[in-house]
């Protein structure tokens, strides 16, 4: 958004007859004594300069307009007195990465995607089937991916899967998190497909392609499947939804770190542009699978994708996404803050859980994530299904945490928010007991007012707020909401896990 700082400065007018600096006057003198060739000099400097400011190649119509919009929803808008300084002001363009549209041929979505990218420019897309934070981290290893090879990483929109029924729809990743706030920190382009290419807003992950569809795109992409499989991964609700068609390469073997994970540099050495590991060449390359339309293509230059991009790693350790210092959290993920608009509806559903009014700020709280459901299936030995934690264990985790908290930062907090997946009203009752607060969004009818999406995201959002958090190893949910608590609000945090969990040796 262009800046409102920007403002005209008044410039002093000095005549001959006002109290100048006596270096002022001496200079004019001197500019009238047979200085005057010097003045047709600068005179034909300035027209110069002029001619080469309206020559040189700036940002397009579409990006000027976009400027004057920026200047008009300036939150809060802007007061009567401020607006005509700033319309007589001449305001800087935005760096060419805070728009989409520089990294495209055109300024709007097109039937294909491929009409759209620009002959100059690299990309890279990748896609998920998994749950959302597992497709969250996929597109957080793309963003990464794209930032060290100098490829536009193109995102794709979260689809429905496992916990969200088919039928949830498309959900945009930039009306999840701000990409502005990405752009600004990357200062490197960040685009979405639906930045290239017209989706449907109602676009369905079930119904399949037809060669005859005048949006299909038609990719040659890499597989990152493990070694030992023998079949690209499954995206067919991505090739659905965006109307494309894909056929498969493996990645060369000097990619990957084991059978199930590749690397970042592995990744990097076969589609840096122009200087493609050896490996990687088309003739060494065999197709692995080809489309579903029964297309061969080889992975191309200009557009790299892969089927997914969740297995990915340094080098250092396997699932190397659980730690605080993984690069791609560090150089990428922590700068991804929620947008705007969630984040509202995430601050009024707690300001309502703890009975605040609207404009009442929010007290320090400690939030904890309790995965239970399908997590009960993996026991000790000796042990029967279901085998959880005991909500015990987060009841001593929250005291050590507010504890620590206060150490740290001198604060007492006593409210502790909690999210859970668990439906069992007898686990609530004793949430309950505990005074813990938490979202009911069966009553506030979140399903039916925001979408089937909404209760997994601002259970996102509210847990994020936390100057400390308990959460569920080995659960991506809470490994993520960890990350942000402590990166963004220096909090203090705990993972559980069930497997090293000890139970407090009884005294007598």
């Amino acid at each position: 958004m262009a800046d409102p700082i920007y403002q005209r400065v008044p410039q002093l007018e000095v005549s001959e007859s006002s109290e100048a600096p006596r270096w002022a006057n001496a200079s004019r003198a001197w500019a009238r004594k047979g200085r005057r060739p010097f003045l047709l000099i600068g005179l034909l400097i300035v027209v110069a300069l002029a001619g080469i400011a309206v020559w040189t190649p700036g940002f397009d119509a579409v990006h000027s307009s976009k400027a004057k919009t920026d200047l008009a929803e300036v939150e809060g808008g802007l007061g009567e007195e401020v607006q005509p300084v700033l319309k007589s002001c001449p305001v800087p363009p935005e760096e060419p990465w805070m728009h989409p549209a520089s990294s495209l041929n055109f300024g709007y979505p097109t039937t294909t995607l491929r009409e759209n990218l620009r002959d100059d420019t690299y990309y890279v897309t990748s896609f998920a089937q998994a749950g959302f934070t597992n497709q969250f981290i996929a597109c957080l290893h793309l963003i990464y991916l794209g930032h060290l090879t100098g490829r536009v990483p193109v995102i794709p929109p979260i689809v429905p899967a496992a916990h969200i029924s088919s039928t949830a729809g498309l959900i945009p990743f930039s009306s999840i998190f701000n990409l502005t706030l990405l752009r600004t920190a990357l200062r490197t382009p960040v685009i979405e497909w639906h930045d290239g290419k017209h989706i449907e807003a109602n676009a369905s992950v079930s119904f399949p392609t037809s060669s005859s569809d005048p949006a299909l795109d038609h990719f040659g992409c890499w597989s990152t499947r493990p070694l030992s499989a023998n079949h690209a991964g499954y995206v067919e609700n991505d090739e659905n939804a965006l109307r494309i068609d894909m056929s498969f390469t493996r990645v060369p073997k000097h990619v990957y770190f084991n059978d199930l994970h590749t690397t970042f540099y592995g990744l990097s050495s076969i589609i840096t542009p122009g200087h493609r590991h050896a490996a990687a060449e088309e003739g060494r390359l065999a197709i692995m699978h080809p489309s579903r339309l029964g297309k061969a293509t080889k992975p191309e230059e200009r557009m790299s994708c892969f089927d997914m991009l969740f297995f990915v790693s340094t080098g250092v350790r396997e699932f190397e996404f659980e730690e605080p210092w993984s690069p791609a959290w560090a150089r990428v993920g922590k700068f991804l803050r929620f947008a705007d608009g969630l984040e509202g509806v995430g601050l009024a559903y707690v300001r309502k859980a703890f009975g605040l009014e609207k404009e009442e700020a929010i007290p320090p709280l400690i939030t904890v994530h309790i995965r239970r459901g399908d997590f009960g299936g993996n026991c000790k030995p000796g042990e029967k299904p279901p085998c959880f934690l005991p909500l015990s264990a987060y009841k001593d985790s929250v005291e050590d945490v507010r504890k620590e908290i206060f150490e740290k930062h001198k604060i007492e907090v006593d409210r502790v928010l909690v999210a859970s997946n668990e439906d069992d009203p007898a686990f609530w009752k004793t949430i309950d007991s505990y005074g813990w607060k938490y979202f009911n969004h069966t009553s506030s009818r979140t399903v039916e007012t925001y979408g089937e999406w909404h209760p997994l995201l601002l259970d996102k959002v509210a847990l994020s707020l936390g100057v400390g958090f308990v959460g569920t190893m080995p659960s991506t949910f809470s490994v993520y909401n960890a990350r942000r608590v402590e990166d963004w609000n220096d909090g203090v945090t705990r993972l559980l896990n069930y497997w090293s969990y000890k139970p407090p040796v009884k005294t007598t």
